[in-house]
């Protein structure tokens, strides 16, 4: 048998110590949220009839399996997989203790392995040449799944229609792991052929003097060691995959596809717990929408005797009462339920029952049309728009595209749910509707030029769309207008449908078809008499300690400490400015705007800190000590309803502190 064990490349004196930073993009997201939305990301991103373009109507299933919880792997069998690995453990601070202390004894085969498998079917697996370690114009790796998954950090060889983007979703399975490793499994659709490799996700570390780089493989030793897997065709290597596919009961793998088999999962910390109505939670909000349309279907299977729990586009309903929902709201059970209906109405839809709203039409609105919207969406009739837009990238020209825009009254609502899906993947943490008696969804679809480049405006974990991020500045033109555009579409249409008929007029969809006033200032209608509504609140890309989210009222913006933040900061800078079609808009800033602080400042409630200065020459500028993080809030309301506000909070490490400012 060839010699496969835990190998970590021995680090030469010349190279950096550097520790991996994976973590940081994803620590705001509880795990069972980011194990569950990366993984079946991937295996969406990787089916069969996406990748081949095979004319197939199968869905992707995803099985995600805890019954190695139950019954772990016993320690006579668990051997063979962790040859090598203990000594690396054992040399790291910060794994986990009982981790830490059977790695001391010298192995972590004394006890059985609790272990959790996820796995797929209906994609092609990992394709690709499994000996490619480098990316060129010479020797592209396009179509190289294997290269990109095992053999790149922060890199992505996905395209545009893809849901995933940044190369730094598959993190989330050392990170499930105590141990900080996985072994993948993968059957591929191209040659039939099965391949074994793992992975661990360290830090930096040294054994008896000698430094180790973070990453390591279960793998065979090639050239100049680059890790290789095992080959279920090679006829030394097939006992141990088939043991393998044994042990960890794999179901899928007589088909194309990947499994991956993560051990000692995080299952007795209370801060990253894995267990089954969270993951339910996470399946239901993240990917409903797939479900729903039949493209996806999730096997549940707890392995403690009773039933797998399957998700498919008949059982989502009753799968909801075992899921850990929240009582009322978007995330409850009625909500869920309302929005399941919508979806299901919406596949019954077809060309005919949506209204075209075409971006170069809407100077000329039809006004009576619109009223005639608004009689429909008052008697609670479904509305359906295709809103048609256009991008464009710096490197081309203008691309036509469009979404899709669903809506309805709902009166039993006290505020508005809002749902919006790129491709197959709910972006989860969009919430604009404040007060608005509605539900509404807003679907792009995933070989749309819109769907790219709001895909390069999410973070890494998905759950936004920001027009302010260099990814999306480096490669699309005139994104704030166009994304927000997008993202707002619900609120400023609901809006426009709640109002009373001659209050509508000309500037019923300024907020969804942007364009510039005649003052150069961003805005929306064509009267030049001003808006009716309050002003869209535009927040860039901030630290990840801060949420800035709209006041109920739509008047103003609240800051607070972001949800999962776990090193509060003790001083805050705010900026603030209106919004300007081009350039920065805290450069263009005028005193005769507004003033957060001083004579005629703006309305504000401060709660958990304290001010203690600001920018007395320009106004827009307010430091805060954070004396209470736990009360952190600060309200400020009073724009003008005919200007859009950008919003930035900053951390501050290193401010001396004053004797404070009074607030106006």
């Amino acid at each position: 048998m060839t010699d496969i064990r835990w190998r970590f490349r021995k680090m030469s004196k010349a190279e950096l110590n550097q520790d991996p930073m994976e973590r940081e993009f994803f620590d705001d997201e509880p795990i069972n949220t980011r194990l569950v939305r990366e993984s079946i990301q991937n295996s969406l991103d990787a089916g069969i009839a996406r990748i081949s373009q095979e004319d197939s109507s199968e869905p992707v299933r995803v099985r995600f399996s805890l019954a190695g919880i139950h019954t772990p792997l016993p320690a006579q069998l668990s051997a063979k997989y962790f040859t090598g690995l203990a000594p690396h453990l054992d040399a790291l601070d910060e794994i986990d203790n009982t981790i830490a202390r059977r790695a001391a004894q010298g192995d972590l085969t004394h006890d059985d392995v609790p272990f959790i498998v996820i796995e797929d079917a209906g994609t092609v697996g990992l394709e690709g040449d499994w000996e490619q370690f480098d990316d060129s114009e010479s020797e592209p790796a396009d179509s190289n799944h294997f290269y990109w998954f095992f053999r790149n950090i922060g890199r992505s060889g996905k395209g545009d229609s893809d849901n995933g983007s940044w190369g730094l979703g598959k993190w989330v399975f050392p990170d499930a792991s105590h141990a900080s490793a996985y072994i993948a499994v993968t059957r591929r659709h191209s040659d039939d052929e099965t391949l074994l490799i793992g992975q661990s996700v360290l830090s930096k570390h040294t054994i008896q003097g000698q430094r180790h780089a973070p990453y390591g493989y279960f793998a065979i030793p090639g050239d100049e060691g680059l890790a290789l897997p095992l080959r279920r065709h090679e006829s030394t290597h097939t006992p141990f995959i088939d043991r393998c596919i044994a042990d960890f009961g794999l179901q899928y793998r007589n088909n194309p596809g990947l499994s991956v088999i993560i051990p000692f999962p995080r299952i007795e910390d209370d801060s990253a717990h894995i267990e089954t109505p969270k993951i339910l939670a996470a399946i239901v909000h993240n990917y409903f929408y797939p479900i729903i349309n039949r493209k996806l279907e999730v096997t549940l299977d707890e392995g403690d005797g009773s039933q797998p729990i399957e998700i498919t586009a008949d059982t989502i309903d009753d799968v909801l009462h075992k899921a850990d929902l929240e009582d009322t709201g978007e995330r409850s059970v009625d909500g869920y339920r309302k929005v399941f209906d919508m979806c299901r109405r919406i596949l019954e839809l077809n060309d005919r029952d949506y209204i075209d709203i075409p971006i170069e039409q809407l100077g000329n609105e039809d006004y009576q049309g619109i009223a005639n919207l608004r009689r429909r969406y008052n008697a609670y009739e479904l509305l359906a728009f295709r809103v048609d837009t256009d991008v464009q990238r710096r490197t081309g020209g203008r691309e036509h595209s469009k979404f899709y825009l669903h809506a309805q009254r709902d009166d039993s609502l006290s505020e508005g749910h809002d749902y919006y899906v790129r491709g197959t993947l709910s972006i989860s943490e969009m919430n604009f509707l404040g007060q608005t008696r509605a539900r509404s969804l807003l679907v792009v679809e995933e070989n749309e030029p819109l769907a790219a480049m709001l895909r390069d405006s999410e973070p890494p974990a998905h759950t936004l769309w920001r027009p302010q991020t260099h990814r999306v500045t480096d490669h699309w033109v005139a994104t704030v207008r166009r994304i927000n555009a997008v993202r707002y579409a619900p609120r400023t249409l609901l809006r426009a449908m709640d109002a009373p008929t001659e209050g509508i007029q000309k500037d019923a969809f300024a907020d969804i078809f942007f364009h510039e006033r005649s003052d150069g200032r961003s805005g929306g209608g064509s009267s030049g008499t001003g808006r009716t509504h309050p002003p869209v609140i535009i927040h860039p890309p901030t630290h990840r300690d801060f949420d800035i989210q709209d006041t109920q009222s739509g008047t103003g913006f609240r800051v607070r400490i972001a949800t999962g933040a776990t090193d509060p900061p003790t001083y805050a800078r705010l900026r603030v400015a209106y919004e300007v079609p081009r350039g920065n808009p805290l450069s263009q800033y005028s005193t005769n705007d507004f003033r957060l602080h001083g004579s005629g400042a703006l309305s504000m409630d401060i709660q958990g800190c304290q001010p203690v200065g600001g920018n007395d020459r320009t106004g827009n500028e307010l430091i805060l000590r954070i004396d209470d993080p736990s009360k952190f809030s600060l309200t400020v309301q009073g724009f003008d309803p005919n200007r859009d506000v950008y919003a930035r909070v900053e951390r501050i490490d290193d401010f001396v502190d004053s004797e404070g400012m009074a607030i106006g």
